[in-house]
């Protein structure tokens, strides 16, 4: 059972809010460019199935809207 998730967002929830697909937010997620909660069973390096779920923090998408100082 996932913990109270209020303050944290799906990738679909993310993807939708930023404007950008759900591959674009992995990759993101996986580069370290955008923290997340992972939840769920370890998977070994290399296995290709899924399983848990990923959550990101809303303050993660409020950082990408917001106006950046140019």
């Amino acid at each position: 059972m996932l913990p109270d998730n209020s303050g944290l967002l799906t990738v679909q929830e993310v993807a939708a809010a930023l404007r950008v697909s759900k591959p674009t937010v992995y990759r993101w997620i996986a580069n370290d460019e955008m923290r997340a909660i992972r939840y769920g069973k370890e998977r070994p390096e290399g296995d290709t199935r899924r399983g848990g779920a990923i959550r990101v923090p809303r303050s993660e998408v409020d950082l990408r809207l917001a106006p950046s100082a140019a």
